[in-house]
């Protein structure tokens, strides 16, 4: 299986701090539940976003189950 790519990684890191459900009150950011797409949805999206993008199915697959464990 091969690593997720940066560009995949900067995508969903900025997809999270972008979330209309963080909140900000004097630096302390609230705990976010979030529900993710599904692995292949989530792969379409960034492949219409970045073109040239390496990351396949089981980057993506790899990339949701660190979020949701972390």
């Amino acid at each position: 299986m091969s690593k997720p790519c940066l560009g995949a990684k900067l995508w969903v890191r900025s997809i999270l701090i972008n979330s209309p459900n963080t909140t900000r009150d004097s630096n302390k950011v609230s705990p976010v539940v979030a529900e993710f797409p599904e692995p292949a949805d989530l792969l379409n999206q960034l492949k219409a976003r970045r073109k040239k993008s390496r990351a396949d199915l089981a980057d993506m697959e790899v990339v949701l189950d660190i979020l949701e464990n972390h």
